[in-house]
C-alpha cells in the first residue's frame, strides 16, 4: 500500500483530512496529516518567523522523523507551494 501525506490550506489544520484519512486508511494505506506551525490547532506558535520555509521544514521532518520515503504528498490549495 502506499503513505499518504497530506498538507492543508491556509486558515485550517491537518484535521480537515479527517474523513479523507478514514477513507485511505480503510483500504489499507498510511496516512499523515500534519498542522503546520502557526495555523489550526497550532495557531498560537504564530509569528513573523512563520513564513514558507518554516512550512516546507515541518513537512520535511516529518518525512525525516517518521523515516518515510516513496510517499505521495497531496496539498490542497496554497500548500501545494509546500509540497513543491
Amino acid at each position: 500500500m502506499s503513505t499518504f501525506v497530506l498538507v492543508h490550506a491556509s486558515f485550517k489544520g491537518g484535521w480537515c483530512w479527517k474523513q479523507v484519512a478514514r477513507l485511505l486508511r480503510a483500504e489499507g494505506h498510511e496516512v499523515y496529516a500534519p498542522t503546520l506551525t502557526g495555523l489550526g490547532e497550532r495557531s498560537h506558535l504564530a509569528d513573523r518567523v512563520v513564513d514558507l520555509e518554516l512550512h516546507v521544514q515541518d513537512i520535511v521532518n516529518v518525512l525525516f522523523y517518521e523515516d518515510l520515503y516513496d510517499v505521495i504528498l497531496v496539498g490542497h490549495c496554497n500548500a501545494v507551494i509546500v509540497i513543491t
